[in-house]
């Protein structure tokens, strides 16, 4: 009885074994057969959450199951991409991934429960919009990034800089500027956009850098001067500002982008479908034009050359984190 218990048990394992990938097959195919979700790294309502669901109502259609938007904000984006780290890698939990998740925490965080470089596989990227170098003329009065760093030069440390806390993408870049240019500038933290831009207004902080569609209506009103855009190329919304690059920082270049990614050891042929069906959506007119209507457009990173765009981009921040001195427990 024991040896007939063996081989039966074996048989059963046998079996298990060569039945195992065919009921994953089946399952990818079949995928989605229920609402998948999609975690957002930030508050509702900001530009994130929006891009996402202009992404999303889209791709629903395509999926012909309801892509859930949820929001999980908190701690940098370690909270939403721990949601979908616990949960099964089936193509059913996506998150919504940028610099700070994908590239910064890597290096700003000390303790990080997930690898962004193994634990994730790229979809696709939903966007990217221009960051914009806004000065206030009252409390630095200067034209061009040029004149910024010249009177940098002769105030060390007077000019100050809001950003939206420590490590944020807007610490960073402004301090790598900072760094690259040789100069001394003042960091003011902020944890809200409001009081940030509050502040700025009233000419209490001399400087930020901030997304194009809030930063633009400011300049066109008057209120606030930009001085330089942080994409690689000058943006279409405002074609007489030059770039960074163009200012003389050529490896400065920072955009917010935003892109989608799944567990790793998603099925491939569910990765395949998601790939597919993001891949249209962003191509399409209709989706460019959703985008244009908020300041941001499309950018195009295929998932064969993903990885190595990442690595790019993780090895620019690991320097700015350097840079900065900046750590989180």
């Amino acid at each position: 009885m024991k040896t007939e218990f063996r081989t039966v048990s074996r048989r059963a394992l046998l079996a298990t074994a060569l039945t195992a990938p065919i009921a994953v097959s089946a399952r990818a195919q079949a995928y989605p057969t229920r609402n998948p979700h999609i975690i957002v790294p930030f508050a509702a309502g900001g530009p994130t959450d929006v891009l996402t669901r202009i992404a999303a109502d889209r791709v629903s259609t395509a999926l012909g199951h309801k892509l859930v938007v949820e929001s999980r904000a908190g701690a940098g984006g370690n909270i939403a991409a721990e949601t979908v780290l616990r949960a099964e890698a089936d193509g059913y939990t996506l998150l919504v991934a940028g610099q700070a998740i994908l590239a910064i925490n890597r290096a700003l965080y000390k303790k990080l429960s997930y690898d962004p470089a193994s634990d994730f596989k790229f979809v696709g990227m939903l966007g990217v919009i221009a960051n914009v170098l806004l000065v206030n003329p009252a409390a630095v009065p200067v034209s061009s990034v040029a004149e910024l760093i010249a009177l940098a030069k002769q105030k060390p440390g007077a000019i100050s800089y809001a950003s939206n806390g420590p490590g944020s993408l807007t610490h960073l870049t402004a301090a790598m500027l900072a760094h690259q240019a040789g100069v001394e500038l003042l960091h003011v933290p902020y944890q809200g956009a409001s009081a940030l831009m509050s502040d700025l207004l009233a000419g209490r902080i001399g400087m930020t850098f901030t997304a194009a569609s809030a930063a633009l209506p400011l300049v066109t009103s008057g209120q606030l001067r930009a001085l330089a855009v942080t994409t690689p190329a000058r943006s279409r919304f405002s074609p007489d500002l030059p770039t960074l690059v163009e200012s003389g920082f050529p490896s400065l270049t920072a955009p917010t982008w935003f892109g989608v990614v799944a567990r790793t050891g998603t099925p491939e042929p569910v990765l395949a479908r998601l790939r597919a069906e993001f891949n249209n959506v962003i191509a399409s007119e209709d989706y460019a034009k959703a985008l244009e209507r908020q300041s941001m457009e499309i950018m195009r990173v295929p998932p064969e050359t993903a990885d190595d765009f990442l690595a790019k981009e993780r090895a620019l921040w690991s320097e700015a984190v350097k840079v900065t001195g900046v750590a989180i427990e």
